[in-house]
C-alpha cells in the first residue's frame, strides 16, 4: 500500500519537472529573440547528463518485474522534453557534438520503447541497468559541475530556467522517499543517482539566485 500512495505522489510531484523542462524550452525561444548568447549559459554537457539520467532510471523501471509505471512514464515524459531541449540547443550552436548528443540520445529512447516488447529483462540485463544508473550517476555530476563552472565563467544566467532546476530538486527528494520503500538491494543505485542530483542541481540553483541577484544589484 505505502508502495502505491509514495509511487502515485512521486508521479505527481515528478509532474514538476514536465513544467521545468517546458519552462526552459519557453525560455530559451523567448531569449533567443531578445539576444543572441542566452542560450550560451546553457551547458550542454548537462543537459546530455539528465537526458541520461532519465534514461537510466526508465530502462530500470522497464527491466524489473513488476513493470513499475511510476517510473517508467514519468520519466518518458522528460525524455521527450528534453530531446526538444538538446535540439535547440543545436539549432542555436550548429556543432558537431550538438548534433551527436542530440542524436544519440533520439537512438536510445527508439531503443527503450522497443526493449518494452521483450521485457521482463534476465538477471543479466537488470544487472546492466543498474550499472548504467550508477555510470549516469558519474556522467550526472561531471555535467552538473559543468554548469556550474559555465555559470561562474560567464556570470550570467541567461535563458536558464529557475523553475527548472527547483521543480528537479522537489522532483528528485520525492524519488528518494519512493526508493526508500523498495527493497535497498533493488532500489540503491536509485538512490545514489537521485542523492547526488539533490546535491548538484542545488548547488547549480544556489549559484544561479547568487547572479541574479548581482544582476539586480548592478541594474540599481
Amino acid at each position: 500500500m505505502l508502495y502505491h500512495v509514495l509511487g502515485l505522489a512521486s508521479a505527481a510531484l515528478f509532474l514538476l519537472t514536465w513544467t521545468g523542462l517546458y519552462a526552459q524550452i519557453n525560455a530559451m525561444t523567448r531569449y533567443q529573440h531578445v539576444t543572441s548568447d542566452a542560450n550560451h549559459s546553457l551547458s550542454l554537457n548537462q543537459f546530455g547528463s539528465s537526458y541520461f539520467a532519465f534514461f537510466s532510471i526508465f530502462l530500470f523501471g522497464i527491466s524489473v518485474e513488476p513493470f513499475n509505471h511510476y517510473l517508467v512514464w514519468t520519466r518518458f515524459g522528460a525524455l521527450v522534453l528534453t530531446l526538444i531541449i538538446l535540439w535547440k540547443i543545436w539549432q542555436h550552436r550548429r556543432n558537431r557534438i550538438a548534433s551527436s548528443v542530440a542524436l544519440i540520445a533520439s537512438i536510445s529512447l527508439i531503443g527503450g520503447l522497443v526493449s518494452m516488447a521483450f521485457r521482463p529483462f534476465p538477471a543479466l540485463a537488470q544487472f546492466g541497468a543498474n550499472t548504467l544508473m550508477l555510470v549516469v550517476t558519474v556522467i550526472l555530476f561531471q555535467g552538473s559541475l559543468h554548469q556550474l563552472l559555465v555559470l561562474r565563467r560567464r556570470q550570467k544566467v541567461g535563458s536558464l530556467s529557475f523553475a527548472l532546476f527547483r521543480n528537479i530538486l522537489i522532483k528528485d527528494v520525492s524519488t528518494l522517499m519512493f526508493g526508500l520503500t523498495m527493497p535497498l538491494s533493488q532500489s540503491w543505485p536509485l538512490l545514489i543517482l537521485n542523492g547526488t542530483s539533490v546535491v548538484m542541481r542545488g548547488s547549480i540553483l544556489i549559484q544561479m539566485h547568487r547572479l541574479k541577484r548581482r544582476e539586480k544589484l548592478g541594474a540599481t
